[in-house]
């Protein structure tokens, strides 16, 4: 036996030398006896017999690490652990620097329009502004239906008395009517007491023409005072001719007794206006009584511009005139005028209502002249 396990040893230490390359050579000697396996070269000795006869070789040296094996299936995961006790807080950092503007975004869906807000409060009134350029005098347009009366206002206080008016314009002389007949003389009675002067009675009638006595003038004296009074009828005739021309020349005129209110559709300032009309022979329109004063409301209805009426109280601030100085006996004033507004108002308009306004002298009105 010791013979054959050396014979094996030296078979092993020959292969080894003439074959680095590792092999395996398995040879039967005797089923009986032993199986021989050489595996060079030989990395812990030879076997023994059943681990009984052989002697333990040395330790082999250990071989370099095999390939990585596939990764095997995930395995379930597993239970989660407690939660950790909280960290404490950090300290903080320093700020850093401020990063660069970003690209705008896209522009959003507009939203839902909000509820509108209460009006704010009322704010103070502006300053008049400059007075603008007079504008193309516009088509006259139709005129309106005629609205409803309006309801009849409650009567006010009696106003205080009002000065004494201005005499009026003489009037043309009238035709001589004839001679009445001399009644019978009385007999005189006894003087009574002076009494107050009673009021201004009424013209009688002319009575009828009486008998022809001697004339203490002569011829020529009468007929030159003929020819006085018909030369005076021929006056009046003419005036009255010349008023009419006038009206007939604007057809938006108003005749209202011996007065003629006509305009031509200019506008101007107080100052201008009032030169205009004297130019024409006239003066600015100036009421004297309400028949007067529907007059001119009319003409101001249908042109739809108020005008400057022939009233002031430039002399005496609150005492209105009319152009000659004397103290107006007729007013029309809107509720709450005149109220001479920032101190610059001493003219005086009339609206479409018939009511009268104080209004500065500078701004521009439509003219309306009287004759």
């Amino acid at each position: 036996m010791l013979v054959l396990l050396t014979f094996c040893a030296f078979i092993s230490q020959a292969s080894s030398a003439t074959d680095p390359m590792p092999h395996q050579v398995m040879q039967n000697w005797d089923r009986n006896a032993c199986s021989l396996v050489v595996c060079g070269p030989a990395e812990k000795g030879l076997p023994g017999r059943d681990g009984r006869d052989g002697i333990q070789g040395p330790k082999g040296v250990m071989g370099e690490q095999g390939l990585q094996g596939p990764r095997g299936i995930v395995g379930p995961p597993g239970k989660i652990g407690p939660v950790g006790p909280a960290g404490e807080k950090g300290s903080q950092g320093i700020q850093g620097e401020k990063g660069d503007v970003g690209e705008m975004g896209p522009r959003g869906i507009r939203g839902l329009q909000g509820p509108s807000g209460s009006p704010g409060p009322s704010g103070a009134k502006g300053d008049r502004g400059l007075q603008g350029e007079k504008g193309v005098n516009g088509a006259t347009g139709p005129m309106g239906a005629t609205g409803a009366p309006g309801p009849k206002g409650t009567t006010g206080a009696p106003g205080p008395k009002g000065d004494k008016g201005s005499v009026g314009e003489k009037g043309a002389k009238g035709d001589m009517g004839d001679r009445g007949l001399q009644g019978d003389t009385g007999k005189q009675g006894p003087m009574g007491k002076t009494g107050s002067p009673g009021l201004k009675g009424d013209k009688g009638s002319v009575g009828e023409k009486g008998t022809k006595g001697d004339s203490g003038l002569s011829e020529v004296t009468l007929l030159k005072k003929q020819v006085s009074v018909l030369q005076g009828q021929l006056t009046a005739l003419q005036a009255s001719l010349s008023k009419y021309q006038k009206v007939a020349a604007f057809p938006s005129g108003r005749i209202v007794g011996n007065k003629a209110f006509v305009t031509s559709g200019y506008e101007g300032n107080f100052d201008d206006l009032k030169q205009r009309c004297l130019q024409a022979g006239g003066q600015l329109a100036s009421p004297r009584n309400a028949a007067e004063n529907a007059a001119i409301q009319q003409i101001v209805i249908l042109h739809n511009k108020p005008v400057f009426l022939g009233i002031n109280d430039i002399q005496t601030e609150g005492r209105f005139t009319y152009l000659n100085g004397d103290a107006i006996v007729y007013s029309n004033w809107q509720q709450g005028e005149p109220n001479n507004d920032k101190g610059r108002e001493n003219c005086v308009e009339i609206f479409v209502n018939g009511k009268w306004n104080d209004r500065s002298c500078g701004e521009k009105r439509l003219i309306l002249c009287e004759f």
